[in-house]
């Protein structure tokens, strides 16, 4: 256990330090490949203590509640790492603690609007970015994306079209493996098509490129609104727990090939994976994945990261900024919805263009002294 006296020393170094030496300190402790329960603890510890500079705790009210603040990251990496290593009771302590800390009040920064404590409603769901008045479910009624069951029609041809491209899977999230291999490649990133991945997926991205965004003209929270990423696993695969970034994104997991022997677990509550079928779950909660050791020899999944459903310009109250759209008051859902139609416009040419083009080679190699049988 960790004396409180030298709880106290540490916090006062860290105080002491400017906030961006106090986080790589603490960031450090993380990341170290040191094992244990002691060290454990003393690393979770760090990280709050971390969330307690001053500079650190003043985020919660110089900032909303829209973006990145400060000590609501230090606490969630701080219960991540207690929950992965299985700390329950210290991570609801850690939960009680990070939920009940308020930011001094300073009359002229303090806003009544904007919630100046940190939302989670328990240890299950700690993202970095907490909008309230979104509905927090562990699984959602995939029905909700129409677009959902025309990939479930299309698994053969989609699959096929990523095994011709297999050499450009790379390593995933390295800080989340804790063992095996697990690789990805993202169609869509940071709101930008790959367009040499999507030439090499002509099929795939045609039927994803209508249907994002799912909410058009609705100001993106974080980077992770919208994402297309498709993921590969080898026998013996382990993803830790896990939560995403924002309370905003509902991820369509949809596993193409080589589901037996996989499961997922969110919120506590496991799914075994099923070929050809999509489990739609929010990003938010706590989710693991496994890839049995006796299971099949690769599993590939598609994975659509889209907005949260009750997400709408009014959920973000008085904020002025998310962490993409930097004025909110500003923000011009018109001009958003006509740039949409614009870009629908442009794919649709292209795909004119592409019939157009597959026609006239059609009609050319046609010789007409030929007989037809």
């Amino acid at each position: 256990d960790i004396r409180s006296d030298e709880l106290r020393r540490v916090w006062q170094a860290l105080a002491a330090m400017p906030l961006s030496e106090a986080l790589t300190c603490a960031d450090s402790a993380l990341a170290s490949d040191e094992h244990g329960r002691a060290w454990l603890l003393r690393s979770a510890r760090l990280a709050e203590q971390a969330a307690l500079h001053p500079d650190c705790v003043q985020e919660l009210a110089t900032k909303p509640a829209s973006q990145t603040r400060c000590a609501q990251k230090r606490y969630k990496m701080a219960i991540h790492t207690l929950t992965v290593g299985g700390e329950v009771w210290e991570a609801e302590e850690m939960w009680s603690r990070a939920t009940s800390l308020r930011a001094p009040v300073d009359a002229a920064q303090h806003r009544e609007t904007q919630p100046d404590h940190i939302q989670w409603p328990s240890t299950l769901e700690t993202p970095t970015v907490f909008i309230s008045g979104l509905r927090s479910n562990a699984f959602w009624d995939c029905g909700k994306w129409p677009f959902v069951s025309g990939l479930e029609a299309n698994v053969p041809t989609i699959l096929a079209e990523i095994e011709e491209a297999s050499a450009r899977f790379e390593t995933a999230y390295p800080y989340l493996k804790q063992m095996g291999t697990w690789q990805d490649m993202f169609l869509l990133r940071g709101h930008t098509w790959n367009t040499s991945l999507c030439s090499a997926l002509p099929q795939t991205c045609r039927l994803l490129l209508p249907e994002l965004p799912t909410r058009p003209g609705v100001p993106y929270a974080t980077q992770f609104n919208e994402e297309v990423v498709i993921f590969r696993s080898e026998p013996g695969t382990s993803v830790g727990a896990h939560c995403g970034s924002s309370n905003a994104v509902v991820n369509l997991h949809l596993t193409l090939k080589g589901a037996r022997g996989s499961s997922l677990r969110v919120a506590g509550q496991e799914v075994q994976l099923q070929d050809g079928k999509a489990v739609c779950f929010q990003d938010s909660m706590f989710h693991s994945f496994h890839h049995a050791e006796d299971g099949e020899s690769e599993r590939i999944s598609l994975v659509v990261r889209v907005m949260h459903p009750d997400l709408d310009l009014k959920c973000y109250g008085s904020a002025q900024a998310t962490d993409v759209v930097t004025d909110l008051a500003g923000w011009d859902r018109s001009a958003a919805l006509a740039a949409e139609v614009e870009r629908l416009r442009s794919e649709f040419r292209k795909l004119a263009a592409a019939a157009a083009s597959l026609k006239s080679q059609v009609s050319t190699s046609s010789d007409p002294a030929d007989p037809v049988l």
